[in-house]
């Protein structure tokens, strides 16, 4: 709100104020005239003051004009020196109002006199006639009344702040405001700020701007350690404007303070909202129901996408198609083409070794790229094997361990073909040597390959379940929709930490590296627990996540007590350092660090699980078995296999 200085005819003092907003009167307004309810005290009145009030009508663009008189005022008061002030209604039909053109539709004139000397001209705003309602905005100012003068006195009138508003300005796909999580934003690892607008409202939930617009004071308290939220202003063009920043997915509050520019427009407002830095999910290829077919988008179909490989050369993804028994290729902008593997109509599951769909697997699960020799490295589950498959045209896919026709499962240390296998299911590499290494679910083991040569050997786990009772492969069966929990084990299964074959495991399941400290860490499904090995001999096992016995569920928190419900996929993140995890039967993708903080980063959070294919903000985003998560440096997300959706999935983090 502002004035503008406009010298008179008559004698007196001009006070003009602009308006923000539209007609401001009501057609019931009792249009009165203006008549003080009492004349001030003192000598006869020698001087005279004229109070203008413009109102503009709303800019098309914005909705309001540049500068504060609420758009919902229908009166004004005027006292002098504290004394009994003169009300004037604010319509076209008041008296003293008239229609002044396009520019200032409304024009409203009250005049006050006073005797010679210095008094106190005090005005208020209300938002309904008669000076009735609340008070939207007040102000005092000194005036000094000269016989014979007409000087031009500057008015600012001060909003009086009711509340606090604050609008993602955003992308509705990066920004959103929930009723539960409050303003959710793009975890932006420090690339991107969101922007926001932050404005004092007034009684009436108009925003108070411009010149006599309250001060505002905002900042981010009680931010997750690592997460890096902050807020900062935009510009100095618009007071208004704030951009929101983060490094990683994380919770904050936004605290807003909201200080009146002047003592009578009321004390200051305090306002907090809860800041959720989080993940954006979309969906890169597929679409639920079942078939198959190669295309792009949601024209491609998949059967059951299990495991997903990312390949820095070309930048595309490769997914094993259990079902299907085929290996795809997506590209990042969601094309599909089948590169392995004799698919749907002529598909059948088998075992032969060939270029493209001369092929066979058996349920394949798991798939890395090895930069080292270029090629993809395939867990065949149903053949007990692991198979290479050359990335460019005609895709020749070889068995390098395990699997031959005649004796392809079981449990044996040897040299390529020699070596037996069972139930392999994940499967990552050390980027620097070449190194496989597997997660041989059935034999509750980690097995590691060298490349080239092709020598098999067991690194942790033993036969010996990770508990007292029986084994149970790696379930492959979809969650129920309705279902609470599927592994039910708070107090039940034991598992054992230490060296080589002392460490135990229950279906172990995922397995990624991490290249800065040459670890590995693993999903123990079964256990509900994340793992860590040294890479170096004697291969130490140790707990990052969960704990023994067994607790499974839905929590995050630190390492004792965050909890998971068969989490089956792992990918390492190379720019932050931390972990993502696939909580299957709990429909959410988790982060984890490797101080064994754990957070809810998509997904619905809650104790009873959310099953299906929705797309959004973190906590907005449904999954159905998602399985295995692998990190895109160069999109700054995760591609994962959503499988009972049937989808290819994108998690911007």
């Amino acid at each position: 709100m502002r004035s503008i200085l406009r010298p008179l005819a008559a004698l007196g003092i001009a006070l003009i104020v602009v308006s923000c907003g539209g007609g401001g009167g009501s057609s019931g307004s009792s249009g009165s005239s203006l008549v003080p309810t009492s004349q001030p005290p003192g000598p006869a009145p020698i001087g005279t003051v004229k109070l203008q009030l413009n109102v503009p009508p709303k800019s098309a663009t914005t909705g309001r004009a540049p500068a504060y008189v609420s758009p919902a005022t229908q009166s004004v008061s005027v006292s002098i020196d504290g004394n009994a002030a003169t009300v004037q209604n604010l319509s076209p039909s008041s008296p003293n109002c008239s229609n002044a053109g396009a520019a200032y539709p409304l024009l409203c004139t009250v005049t006050l006199s006073a005797s010679a000397g210095a008094h106190t001209v005090t005005i208020d705003t209300f938002d309904q006639p008669n000076a009735a309602g609340n008070s939207l905005s007040i102000n005092s100012l000194s005036v000094t009344f000269v016989a014979g003068q007409s000087p031009n006195v500057p008015v600012v009138l001060a909003g009086v702040p009711a509340s606090i508003a604050v609008y993602p300005t955003g992308p509705a796909t990066k920004m959103a405001l929930s009723p539960t999580a409050g303003l959710m934003f793009l975890a932006a690892q420090g690339t991107t700020s969101m922007p926001i607008l932050v404005e004092a409202l007034d009684a009436d939930g108009n925003p108070i701007v411009g010149p006599g617009s309250p001060t505002l004071q905002v900042s981010v308290t009680g931010a997750s350690s690592g997460s890096g939220i902050a807020v900062s202003a935009l510009s100095t063009a618009n007071p208004n404007e704030y951009t929101l920043s983060s490094t990683t997915p994380g919770d904050a509050t936004l605290a807003v303070v909201a200080t009146p520019a002047a003592a009578l427009a009321g004390t200051p407002v305090t306002f907090h909202l809860s800041l959720l830095a989080t993940v954006s999910v979309s969906t890169l290829a597929g679409s639920t129901g079942p078939g198959y077919a190669d295309g792009t988008g949601a024209a491609a179909k998949f059967s059951r996408p299990r495991g997903v490989a990312y390949d820095p050369a070309n930048g595309d993804f490769y997914v094993t198609d259990s079902a299907d028994d085929s290996i795809r290729q997506v590209t990042p902008g969601g094309v599909v083409t089948t590169i392995a593997g004799s698919a749907p109509p002529a598909g059948s599951s088998g075992f032969a070794d060939g270029p493209g769909s001369t092929a066979l697997f058996s349920s394949p699960e798991g798939i890395v790229y090895d930069p080292a020799d270029g090629n993809l490295y395939v867990t065949d589950a149903g053949n007990c094997a692991i198979r290479s498959v050359s990335p460019a045209s005609p895709y020749t896919v070889t068995t390098v361990a395990g699997a031959v026709p005649t004796a392809k499962c079981g449990n044996h240390n040897a040299v390529g073909t020699l070596a037996q296998f069972r139930t392999v299911i994940g499967i990552t590499v050390n980027p620097t040597t070449g190194t496989l290494y597997v997660v041989d679910s059935g034999n509750q083991e980690i097995r590691a390959i060298t490349v080239p040569g092709y020598v098999v050997s067991t690194i942790a786990g033993s036969r010996s379940l990770g508990f007292s009772g029986s084994a149970s492969s790696a379930s492959s069966s979809a969650p129920s929709i309705s279902s609470s929990s599927s592994h039910a084990f708070n107090g039940g299964p034991v598992y054992t930490d230490g060296s080589g074959s002392v460490a135990t495991f229950l279906n172990p399941a995922g397995i990624t590296f991490d290249p800065t400290n040459g670890d590995l860490y693993v999903t123990d499904s079964g256990d509900c627990a994340i793992r860590q090995i040294s890479t170096a001999s004697p291969y130490t096992v140790s707990t990052i996540v969960g704990v023994s016995p067994t607790i499974c569920g839905f929590a995050d928190g630190t390492k004792t007590t965050a909890t998971f419900n068969d989490p089956r996929g792992i990918a390492y993140d190379s720019d932050n350092g931390d972990l993502y995890v696939t909580d299957t039967y709990n429909a959410a993708i988790r982060q984890v660090t490797l101080s064994g903080v754990v957070t809810t980063v998509a997904g619905v959070v809650s104790s009873i699980h959310h099953f299906g294919l929705a797309n959004g903000l973190g906590p907005q985003a449904l999954f159905y078995n998602p399985s295995q998560p692998v990190y895109d440096p160069a999109l700054k997300s995760l591609i994962l296999t959503d499988t009972y959706s049937r989808t290819i999935r994108q998690v911007e983090i």
